[in-house]
């Protein structure tokens, strides 16, 4: 993301402020007071909030609250333990890489609150400026909170930047609320179509009026099911996923011909890609947030000298339905030791397990030998899919009133487009419905941030899925109830649980 939009933009402040910068001059301190009145403030304050975002997607430390799903496990050795502990529900307050989305959230939102109380001081703006930015922030905020409630439950609701140390934990409902309330800001203040280095490709960078109603419908759907269960929002879902897909032109969205092609080098920019974090190795300097972490060594098989932070289940593997998406998702061959001499599949690898090949082709992969020539990538996390629009509609359709011929037109196009023949036809609302969930399941598996941990939470199956468990995955050390949510909610970080006593 910086390459495009950030670096250009720290050259110039730079540039401004290096005269005589031994002197003292209270100008030259940025505070809320003399920074917010340009569009170039308002800008860099816009961009400061994809150094968090990207942070909070580029490794592999936040998806570790996702492995309690029935898709994702790994082994129970060295540093893989804290990954474990959600995969066989034995977490604690202590976890080390949780922490990684509840800072970078916390962060993005500090950021996020500054600006929506500051940009309407940017009087040297014009509206337009004051409105993107700000609908930049509505966005970014929502997303955030998004993340942290389906993930911890209820967690502090913050939207002012004063220290308190003593914030009472919000309940999802208000958290909900102040979602809800962002994006129908955000959709109204972000443009359809962005210009200048924003745009890359032919595809925006930052989100557009598209991708807020495509996260707002997703939102929805969410608060249909537990813990809100207001099956009042499906309807609200099925409308706003209309709009995305009636209007796909006006933002170019589509799904690509091929599922492979989200997951090749090349397809860096794609029109799937509702919103995404962008990454580029080649920046100069160290910059954190520039490089995605997921590529290529992270899901990398230890047979390739990769860090295995976790491959698929078993189980899930198996009834994962053949196909070109099936292939795309998964690694088929395996070079031991990096020798294409010694192909095998994976029940002759160290961990018997299916690899996920998502994230794998990247300029440091070497698909001859399967060697990881560097441990940082470039590879785009699409936060926000356009399959994941065309699933929501389906469902939320057959859920608000039937599933009719348009449901089932969302729901075939994923299919067919992943080598399926159509579902079959004359389900009903329960039947139709647990089709999307396996289709979301299948589509999005592995560490995507759609992840399948989160269709399992709302609809109360978590308990359900994990009973069909493979013997030789590692045993659970806690089983989760779907009638009492038990392990449903990720522990609070114990850093801020010491220093807030109402955490």
């Amino acid at each position: 993301m910086k390459l495009y939009i950030i670096a250009p933009l720290l050259l110039t402040l730079i540039t401004s402020c290096s005269k005589d910068f031994l002197k003292e001059d209270p100008k030259s301190n940025l505070t809320p007071d003399n920074f917010y009145k340009t569009a170039d403030d308002l800008n860099m304050a816009a961009i400061a909030l994809y150094t968090q975002v990207n942070g909070a997607f580029n490794q592999s430390g936040g998806y570790a609250t996702l492995w309690g799903g029935d898709d994702m496990t790994v082994a129970r050795a060295g540093n893989k333990i804290s990954y474990s502990d959600f995969d066989t529900y034995q977490a604690t307050s202590s976890n080390d890489r949780m922490t990684n989305w509840w800072s970078y959230f916390y962060a993005t939102i500090k950021s996020s609150n500054a600006l929506i109380i500051n940009y309407p001081k940017a009087t040297a703006a014009s509206e337009d400026d004051r409105n993107h930015a700000a609908g930049q922030a509505y966005f970014f905020r929502a997303l955030s909170y998004f993340f942290l409630t389906r993930t911890w439950g209820e967690v502090p609701l913050i939207t002012d930047n004063n220290v308190d140390y003593n914030r009472p934990k919000a309940t999802p409902a208000d958290i909900y609320a102040l979602i809800v309330a962002d994006l129908q800001k955000a959709e109204t203040m972000l443009p359809d179509v962005w210009d200048g280095n924003k745009r890359q490709n032919g595809v925006d960078i930052p989100p557009t009026r598209g991708s807020a109603k495509a996260l707002l419908a997703n939102v929805y759907l969410t608060m249909a099911g537990w813990p809100l269960k207001q099956t009042d929002k499906y309807a609200l879902a099925a409308a706003k996923a209309k709009e995305v897909i009636d209007n796909k032109t006006t933002w170019g969205y589509d799904l690509t011909t091929n599922y492979g092609d989200l997951w090749n080098k090349s397809g860096k920019f794609n029109h799937e890609t509702v919103f995404g974090c962008y990454f580029n190795v080649n920046v100069s300097g160290w910059a954190w947030e520039n490089y995605n972490m997921l590529t290529p060594n992270a899901y990398a098989p230890d047979d390739e000298g990769g860090w295995g932070d976790g491959y698929g289940e078993i189980n899930f593997y198996k009834n994962f339905p053949p196909g070109p998406r099936k292939e795309a998702t998964y690694q088929t061959v395996y070079f031991l030791n990096n020798k294409p001499e010694n192909a095998v599949d994976w029940t002759k690898t160290q961990h018997k397990h299916p690899y996920f090949f998502k994230f794998r082709d990247d300029d440091a992969f070497n698909p001859v030998n399967h060697v990881n020539n560097n441990w940082i990538g470039s590879h785009t996390v699409p936060v926000i899919r356009y399959a994941e629009v065309l699933l929501t509609y389906a469902e939320a359709q057959a859920m608000s009133a039937s599933p009719d011929a348009s449901a089932y037109s969302a729901i075939n196009r994923v299919r067919n487009r992943s080598g399926l023949i159509n579902l079959t036809a004359g389900l009903s609302q329960t039947a139709f419905r647990d089709s999307v969930i396996a289709e979301r399941g299948w589509e999005f598996a592995g560490a995507e941030p759609a992840g399948r941990w989160y269709d399992l939470i709302r609809t109360e199956t978590v308990a359900k899925a994990n009973s069909n468990r493979d013997a030789s995955e590692e045993a659970l050390k806690n089983v989760p109830n779907d009638a009492t949510h038990t392990f449903y909610w990720a522990p609070i970080p114990i850093g801020d649980k010491q220093l807030n006593p109402n955490l």
